[in-house]
């Protein structure tokens, strides 16, 4: 019913407007949220908060394009209807995106997990007492201990290899999380998880050792894939679990190839 010369040219604008406004809106946002922190933390309530708020800068958008060639009011009100406008079309893409994108990834990661855990169950049942040789990307035989120095070059944290479960950055300091055995009166062997803190940063510790299957598998974790006693995995990446604890760590997706990688060589 609009009547309007070079009607289809007009249209079109708002097609432009909707192509432009979000791809301006992305650039911010990887600009304000490194797009590591973004993968990390991804979850199906903040893809929709994201879409949501491309769909407000779309309909501001596209009210100031109506207001350009005529058809809108600058207003409140005006404001409202282009959204309610710019939700309706959106609202159908939008749904059939973030289900994909989540259905994708929970069969890809679940199906990875699956994997891992039988291979991780199989090398349990068949591991022997024997020690097992410790060598690193290069082939040469490293120390059989840890020996985490603080800032400080003072200050410094002593394990075995077998010892260490995970590390996770706190601030300027970081947790090492280990066992320890202990025997008992009937003399038999009770291992126990323990946290120490020593001020130093991962990035700092990762440069204390050469060990292959000791890596960074997040932005705030560093693990030893050989205490891995379980994968789990879900939309947002996995999450590994250790012998002796029941806490679980993330594993974000800028990590999750490598890990699993690893992990199928373990097992």
């Amino acid at each position: 019913q609009w009547q309007t010369p070079n009607k289809i040219l007009k249209l079109a604008g708002f097609g432009l407007v909707s192509f432009v406004f979000p791809t301006i809106t992305s650039f911010l946002q990887r600009t304000i949220i490194p797009k590591k922190i973004a993968e990390d933390n991804w979850k199906v309530g903040y893809e929709i908060i994201e879409i949501v708020l491309i769909l407000l800068f779309i309909a501001l958008g596209n009210l100031f394009y109506g207001h350009l060639i005529g058809i809108m009011y600058i207003s409140f009100k005006g404001f409202i209807l282009a959204f309610m406008y710019t939700l309706l079309i959106g609202i159908f893409p939008v749904v059939v995106h973030v289900a994909i994108k989540h259905n994708k990834l929970l069969t890809l990661n679940t199906s990875e997990a699956i994997i891992i855990n039988y291979q991780l169950q199989k090398t349990e049942n068949t591991e022997t007492i024997t020690p097992q040789t410790i060598t690193n990307t290069n082939g040469v035989e490293p120390k059989a201990t840890l020996i985490f120095v603080a800032e400080n070059e003072k200050d410094k944290i002593e394990l075995e290899v077998s010892q260490l479960l995970y590390i996770e950055s706190a601030d300027n300091y970081s947790n090492i999380i280990y066992t320890e055995s202990d025997r008992l009166i009937n003399t038999t062997i009770e291992e126990k998880v323990k946290k120490q803190m020593i001020r130093s940063s991962l990035k700092r510790l990762e440069s204390q050792y050469t060990i292959d299957y000791i890596v960074r598998c997040h932005r705030t974790y560093i693990v030893n894939l050989k205490n891995v006693k379980k994968i789990e995995g879900n939309a947002a990446g996995y999450k590994l679990s250790f012998f002796n604890t029941d806490y679980s760590v993330p594993v974000s997706r800028n990590f999750g190839t490598s890990v699993i990688q690893k992990l199928k060589i373990i097992g």
